[in-house]
């Protein structure tokens, strides 16, 4: 109407504008940009959708620790996304203690945290040196006459795989029949998810729901040594029971937290694995630093987590009204704490956009924080500090093969990775 004055803010109208190009295929080669330009205009930035997006290293932080802010639960979802429950894909993940708060994520953690702590994880160093050298095999194989070789699809159906695997008991046989559900159920949770891929989610979460059921039910009758061994006898006489005297999990609780370890262990791995090398063979002087140096290997972790986290987000709800920065944040919004961008946040990081695994102090939140603190972290970063030397030294001349295809936005890792060692 002639006279009527728009009240649309430029400001926030250019801020969602680069929330929507982190969708596109530039967001997902290089989101960086796009964070340090949401820093500078809007650190905290609420949609007029009402989703709020956090880029500041302190005001993530506080956020992932803060214990009046809930996960993604199943309330949340009752409200968010009705009809949730009749996906299993949807229920796999949001039912899992991944998603839940406490007290059910201290029910459900505490029986399977002493399989990853991080002296169990040192303990499998052997075991995963062994995976390791037989991965640089097939590499040497494979590209022997100068062929490319894509290190994702080595790396997904070997190394991490096999070492959760082994954690768990699942068979090496079964880990290849598992492959497929494995990457629909990724779709989930890796920030692209739209209606059409639920029916692949749901096949997948099925699938796996169903091969675990099979393996619970061959340890309670033949227990070994392994994970699924533990949780399956926990029901038994004398073993874990709330103050009730009901089970710790129930059978559906149980399947859910072993698809959830398993699936998130092997992605979330193969990622920093993935990412670290990219950033590594792009920078040959760090390269040439950890050949020369393996003592180097665990600051060269924490800088791939920092530089390229496999995780990019996390989301929070508070339950009251809040405020951060000078941003009123009402109860219920949904809070993104954007991991990659606080891990490149100059208020915290010298020279944030430099790969340099010599940086020390910079405790990147790549594997969040407070109660929610990845629980495979230790196993991560035990088979990324082994993997990253053990690489370059045995391929000197190791190099990019051809356009390194990205997939995913919260899920942030490689669908394609060529490599060639001569």
């Amino acid at each position: 109407m002639a006279g009527l004055e728009t009240t649309e803010d430029p400001q926030r109208t250019g801020a969602e504008a680069l929330i929507a190009a982190l969708g596109t295929q530039a967001g997902y080669d290089d989101p960086y940009p796009i964070y340090a330009r949401l820093r500078e205009i809007a650190p905290v930035l609420l949609t007029a959708s009402g989703v709020a997006y956090l880029t500041r290293y302190d005001d993530c932080l506080a956020v992932i620790r803060d214990t009046k802010l809930t996960g993604q639960n199943p309330e949340w979802m009752d409200t968010a996304s009705p009809g949730w429950r009749d996906h299993p894909g949807l229920r796999v993940t949001h039912e899992s203690f991944v998603f839940r708060d406490p007290p059910d994520h201290t029910r459900l953690r505490r029986p399977v945290s002493g399989a990853f702590t991080h002296r169990q994880a040192e303990a499998l160093g052997d075991y995963i040196g062994g995976r390791i050298d037989s991965v640089l095999d097939a590499i040497a194989d494979a590209g022997a006459d100068g062929s490319a070789v894509d290190l994702h699809e080595l790396l997904a159906t070997s190394l991490p795989i096999s070492v959760i695997g082994k954690v768990i008991g699942v068979s090496a046989t079964d880990q290849e029949l598992l492959r497929e559900p494995l990457q629909g159920l990724r779709l989930a949770v890796d920030g692209s998810r739209v209606a059409s891929q639920l029916a692949t989610i749901d096949e997948s979460a099925v699938a796996l729901l169903g091969y675990f059921a099979g393996l619970v039910a061959d340890r309670r009758a033949h227990p070994r040594d392994d994970l699924a061994s533990a949780l399956a006898t926990m029901d038994s006489p004398g073993s874990a029971e709330l103050d009730d005297g009901t089970p710790v999990m129930t059978e559906d609780e149980l399947l859910q937290t072993l698809t959830l370890i398993f699936s998130a262990a092997i992605e979330s791995t193969v990622d920093l694995l993935l990412n670290g090398t990219a950033a590594l063979l792009a920078r040959p002087d760090q390269a040439a630093l950890l050949r020369g140096d393996r003592g180097l290997a665990e600051g060269a972790v924490e800088e791939a987590l920092r530089y390229d986290a496999p995780v990019q987000a996390i989301g929070r709800i508070p339950a009251s009204d809040l405020r951060i920065g000078e941003q009123a944040i009402p109860a219920g919004t949904f809070v993104v704490a954007m991991l990659g961008a606080a891990n490149r946040d100059p208020a915290r990081f010298t020279t944030p956009d430099t790969f340099d695994i010599t940086r020390t102090g910079s405790a990147p939140l790549s594997f969040s924080g407070g109660v929610h603190h990845c629980l495979g972290a230790p196993l991560a970063r035990v088979q990324a500090a082994r993997f990253f030397p053990a690489l370059l030294t045995r391929f000197p001349r190791l190099r990019a093969a051809g356009p390194l295809v990205r997939r995913g936005s919260v899920l942030r890792g490689f669908s394609h990775f060529p490599i060639a060692i001569r």
